[in-house]
């Protein structure tokens, strides 16, 4: 092998220190804002705007366009943020959990229990009401959704996936995932309330949403945009005052349930020697002559 070659197959994202800076950066710039919290004892409320946590949600979007732009990918990174171009089921895919929220206040008014109050949706960790839901929504997508998807799915994903098979990326990364919200355990009111249990529930939940969003992002041709869409979405339904334990309860079922199903069918497609279920539509590896063309 050439050293050309060698050289170009050490920059490839996956690769060498890649990953590791990846992780160091996305915690350090997540955490940075979060501990000076932990030490004053501030906690972050609902519907209130000072503490917040919102900051440290772009530490893996800034940690991405960093490494990636080292490593020469990010032209691609980039472009997978706008990548809005894609087949409408895929939409319909990302827009699933606003779907589901109708699926559990329809199974709320048939239990009797009183509907959330549209101004509730506007209760958020962090975020002042004042702004409204539409306000809300928009810091969800942009800072929630874009802020953790451009690194998450957008670059760590792939880069793991030239590693480790999809489903073992997908683990992995939310093992990663999981220990960036440490902080949050001490600083967001919602977290600080978790029991033992719920703490399970969240990781399993967290686990099952690796793996959707993970599908998501691979079926999709690499769309930031509709893992974006698609977390904000979450994030509305299940994280803000409107979501009555009913309505939270039912979308991370569901949610799960899909997760347990794209799991089996990977399994099956393994074990019939098929292409992977929960991987990109085109497989096979980038060639190496085109990992340094990003820049």
């Amino acid at each position: 092998m050439s050293e050309s070659a060698v050289n170009a197959k050490d920059a490839e994202p996956g690769r060498g220190r890649g990953m590791l800076a990846y992780v160091l950066l996305a915690y350090g710039f997540s955490w940075v804002w979060l501990v000076p919290f932990v030490v004053t004892w501030l906690v972050v409320q609902q519907g209130q705007g000072w503490p917040t946590h919102f900051p440290a949600l772009i530490g893996p979007m800034v940690a991405a366009i960093l490494v990636a732009a080292r490593t020469g990918t990010l032209r691609r990174l980039l472009l997978s943020m706008v990548r809005v171009r894609v087949p409408l089921r895929w939409w319909a895919w990302a827009l699933s959990p606003l779907a589901l929220l109708g699926i559990g206040l329809v199974a709320e008014m048939i239990a009797g229990a009183q509907l959330p109050h549209p101004a509730d949706f506007a209760q958020m960790s962090g975020l002042p009401s004042v702004i409204g839901v539409g306000g809300v929504l928009v810091l969800v997508l942009l800072v929630n959704g874009f802020g953790e998807e451009t690194g998450w799915r957008g670059f760590a994903l792939p880069l793991l996936q030239r590693r480790f098979s999809p489903l073992t990326a997908m683990l992995v990364l939310a093992v990663i995932w999981a220990g960036w919200h440490l902080p949050m355990f001490l600083v967001v009111a919602s977290f600080r309330g978790f029991s033992a249990g719920t703490v399970v529930g969240w990781l399993l939940g967290l686990t099952a949403g690796s793996i959707v969003l993970g599908w998501l992002f691979n079926r999709s041709g690499g769309s930031v945009a509709l893992v974006a869409v698609w977390h904000a979405g979450f994030n509305m339904v299940t994280a803000t005052a409107a979501a009555s334990g009913l309505v939270a309860a039912i979308v991370t079922t569901v949610v799960m349930a899909q997760a347990v199903v794209l799991v089996g069918a990977e399994l099956v497609a393994q074990r019939q020697g098929r292409p992977s279920v929960l991987g990109p539509r085109t497989s096979g590896p980038v060639p190496v002559s085109t990992v340094s063309s990003d820049v």
